[in-house]
């Protein structure tokens, strides 16, 4: 190598490490006139009405619409946007492998933790009014039925019972099951009694002990998870030793024998409501005690100076006292802790608090509880298939903390003691409301599908473990009023399951209306504010009729249906997101984007993974930076989001070279739910989305590190090379087995043994992956590729290049005009030596010309050996 070259390459290694020097340069499109087709360019195939219906008729639309994005003041208009994190890229991140269900816990702890990072801290008041519908006046409304449970036998008994276990240090976890599921149904025995209990709407339940065992179902291992309290429907009754599913649980209780399990909201974004701040609105827990004989277990909570005392002398003030609203400065903080602890209230300020003040790091035993808090909300999430939210409660002994999640947030509850005073009141209103609440209301949602209810109402779900989806049938609207039709659901293709994200899940399906098509549907909550998924598709086919682009047709997804669900504005979907407008938080912020229920019924179309030999996989991936660029083009579409999930293909019968009809490949690209207007990258954030978009294995390395600003073609471009690289470098032709009983077939597999670039899946940091790809740029050693996809190499070669001396254009100083290569001087009007023209702007769309389509197209008229003579769909200067 020359000097010259290994000087640039420890530059540039060293340049990606850290933001590039100059701001860059804008978005500069370019939209030359596109050159007329050639005479081998095959001719579009003809669409169905059906196939071109895109857009719901004026009868419906009015039912089915996405609502407005809403800004307030904790909505920024983002400049740099965060990075898709947490369970929501967990099955795209391991995209180059076979498995859509079966993944162990661990698998996805590291995007739970990611998902963590989306709480936000609420006073219980508004949590139950906002997610439990608790009215205002609930002390006096309720109150006659609060006092008949507190006099009530039975629940003395029970109660009583439950809190003698909280105040023995030895007491086992499985000792508090019981007396708690006794106590809780002893309250809904009581409101059965009482007027409280004549509400039609709600669900009929009673709380039971699940643990040991685990319930079916579900996407982390299917049988890996235990609660130990789950609220079921009435009709729900298990047989003994029978296995509930995923699908069964209204709502879950998890109890923790220790205190200090609880988090504080000192280390998340916290709701100010009516100015009331949730932290300062109640008694700060105290430090854990040493419990079950093992004196080695004393852990700090993140709340500072609390006392540390043992759950038999653990005496809390009434939930809403004078005391119990106030919070100790930060002088007097332990002595007033102690003073709460002890009832006395005296000298407590809540102004003199100092704010700003710093909180301590979550121990491990407030993170593994509310971990697994989000590994229930996750699976609640699976099945049943509509679900809009799902609530969790945390117990740590005495004390209750709520969670519930919505895709767009976790919202976390300021907790209570339910030993005594206000503090049970507000746990006996909690069960009453969770009674009171309709299927809708805990997130069931029966309008579309009436099995959701059945799924709820019976244990009697196939042993096999199958997802609970198959078989399924929604009831949708049609064109015309009082018109619907049924799809009838079978095996998920994929799935994206979420607590915070669009939690996509696509699966087969057929329909009584397109009875000889093949159907996909696709359901998935994407923000409400972004452009539907259908207006791109349909601008695209209506650009494809006016030129001539009616080729990029075959390349297209084919669309027969899409619906938008839309809350009503009292229920809990519309109530949770109301909090947001206009927010205010004691601390830090969130930005909340709201989301839509989004049903699209599309033709089905084959993986990429299910070819049969590398000419075809060429073929499609060719296909694809073909559309890719038409939609940039014509009528000014970037996708955002490439990924192997979202490069499928179809076959089409056509004539070959040979002037023979036979069935040839078509690339198809798939899933604009995060594509963009290109003219909205530069001057409207509101309608792109609120995170970085991307799978982080295939997302250029400059969004990886937060360098650029917008999402450029370019970065498509690197997505697109990451995606091939990958698949070549990790995979091969292999035979592969349907079931035990049928004939192997050759497609796509994963290669055996240490798989190359393997860092790019497993580095969570995402700033370090993207200087792992800055590097691999920089690398003169050989691309490692699968001897059966050894024809890429030059393709995939000379990209590398392009890419490399795009960046080492880019790290270079524009206004040194010496660093200007000499044959832009000349292009621009100036001589080649001698005075010196005006600098020229970096071209940051293309990389200074080194990533433009010519680059990556031009490379492939070369190709030989499988590859040699693809065709190029869309030829233009």
């Amino acid at each position: 190598m020359h000097y010259l070259d290994m000087a640039l390459v420890d530059f540039y290694q060293l340049a990606v490490l850290y933001k590039l020097r100059r701001p860059d340069a804008g978005f500069l499109p370019i939209h030359p006139r596109p050159l007329p087709m050639s005479a081998t360019t095959p001719p579009s195939s003809s669409v169905e009405p059906d196939q071109a219906h895109l857009s719901p008729s004026p009868s419906t639309q009015t039912e089915f619409k996405t609502p407005e994005r809403k800004r307030g003041a904790g909505y920024p208009v983002p400049d740099i946007t965060p990075i898709s994190l947490g369970s929501s890229i967990r099955q795209r991140q391991e995209g180059d492998t076979d498995r859509v269900e079966g993944y162990r816990r661990g698998d996805y702890d590291d995007y739970i933790r990611e998902d963590l990072k989306s709480r936000v801290f609420v006073d219980l008041e508004v949590f139950m009014k906002n997610v439990l519908h608790v009215p205002d006046d609930w002390k006096t409304e309720w109150g006659p039925a609060i006092e008949a449970v507190k006099t009530d036998q039975k629940f003395e008994k029970h109660h009583e019972e439950y809190c003698q276990h909280c105040g023995r240090s030895s007491s086992q976890e499985v000792s508090f099951y019981k007396p708690l599921m006794n106590a809780a149904n002893a309250v809904l025995d009581v409101l059965s009694r009482s007027t409280l209990g004549d509400a039609s709407s709600g669900v009929p339940q009673y709380y039971h002990v699940n643990d040991p065992k685990k319930l079916r179902g579900g996407v982390i291992n299917r049988v890996s998870l235990s609660p130990d309290l789950v609220v079921l429907h009435k009709e729900c009754q298990p047989s003994k030793g029978e296995q509930l599913h995923w699908a069964n649980p209204l709502h879950i209780l998890e109890v923790k024998p220790f205190d200090g399990a609880l988090c504080d909201g000192m280390n998340m974004p916290r709701l100010v409501v009516d100015g009331i701040d949730p932290v300062l609105n109640h008694v700060p827990p105290p430090k854990p005690i040493r419990y079950g004989g093992d004196r080695s277990t004393t852990l700090a909570t993140s709340t500072t100076g609390s006392e540390s005392t043992s759950s038999r002398s653990r005496k809390r003030p009434a939930e809403g006292s004078h005391a119990a609203n106030k919070r100790p400065t930060k002088k007097s903080r332990t002595k007033s802790a102690l003073s709460q602890a002890l009832g006395d209230d005296a000298g407590v300020s809540v102004g003199e608090e100092e704010e700003g003040s710093s909180s301590k790091p979550e121990t491990q035993r407030q993170v593994d509880p509310a971990l697994q808090v989000c590994r229930y909300l996750l699976e609640m999430f699976s099945v049943p298939l509509l679900r809009s939210h799902a609530t969790v409660g945390l117990v740590d002994r005495d004390r209750l903390q709520l969670y519930h999640a919505n895709r767009s947030v976790i919202l976390v509850s300021s907790a209570i003691s339910f030993s005594e005073g206000d503090g049970l009141n507000k746990f006996i209103a909690i069960i009453i409301a969770f009674r009171r609440l309709s299927l809708k209301q805990n997130g069931i949602l029966d309008t579309l599908t009436k099995n959701n209810t059945e799924l709820v109402q019976k244990s009697e779900i196939p042993k096999d473990n199958k997802v609970v989806q198959e078989g399924n049938q929604l009831q949708l609207p049609g064109d015309k009023p009082q018109e619907t039709f049924t799809v009838t659901l079978g095996d998920v293709i994929s799935r994206d399951p979420a607590t915070v994200g669009r939690s996509t899940v696509v699966l087969k399906a057929t329909s009584d209306r397109w009875l000889e098509t093949k159907l996909v549907v696709k359901i998935s909550w994407p923000g409400s504010g972004r452009v539907p998924e259908t207006d791109f598709l349909k601008k695209a086919y209506e650009e494809a009729e006016k030129t001539d682009g009616k080729w990029a047709t075959k390349h297209l997804p084919r669309l027969f249906y899409a619906k938008d669900v839309v809350f009503e504005k009292d229920s809990t979907f519309e109530s949770v997101a109301s909090l947001f407008t206009d927010a205010k938080f004691a601390k830090g912020g969130y930005v909340y984007e709201r989301r839509t229920l989004r049903i699209i019924i599309q033709e089905q179309l084959h993986p990429l993974k299910s070819l049969t030999n590398a000419r075809h996989l060429g073929q499609v991936f060719l296909d694809i930076v073909c559309v890719h660029r038409w939609l940039h083009d014509c009528p000014g579409i970037l996708h955002r989001d490439l990924s192997p999930n979202n490069i499928m293909y179809r076959y089409i019968e056509d004539v070959n070279a040979e002037g023979e009809r036979e069935q040839q490949v078509y690339g198809v690209l798939t899933d604009y739910d995060l594509s963009s207007w290109t003219k909205d990258l530069k001057t409207d954030y509101s309608r792109t989305s609120q995170q970085r978009t991307g799978t982080p294995p295939y997302m250029a390395q400059e969004l990886l590190k937060g360098t650029s600003t917008t999402h450029l073609y370019r970065h498509d471009v690197e997505s697109l090379f990451y995606i091939m690289l990958l698949m070549c470098g990790r995979h091969m032709i292999g035979p592969t087995k349907g079931g035990p009983d049928t004939e192997a077939k050759f497609r796509i597999v994963m290669r055996e043994g240490n798989l190359p670039y393997q860092k790019w899946f497993s580095v969570r940091d995402y700033d370090t992956l993207g200087s792992i790809k800055g590097a691999f740029f920089a690398d003169k050693r050989a691309i490692e590729l699968s001897p059966a996809f050894e024809d890429f190499r030059a393709w995939l070669r000379d990209l590398r290049y392009c890419f490399f001396e795009g960046f080492k254009c880019k790290l270079s100083d524009p206004s040194n005009q010496e660093e200007t290569p000499r044959w832009k001087v000349k292009q621009a009007g100036g001589s080649a030596s001698g005075v010196k023209p005006a600098p020229i702007p970096f071209d940051d769309e293309t990389l200074g010309g080194y990533v433009d389509y010519s680059a990556i197209i031009e490379p492939t008229r070369y190709l030989k050996g499988e590859l040699e003579g693809l065709m190029i769909r869309y030829d233009r200067a």
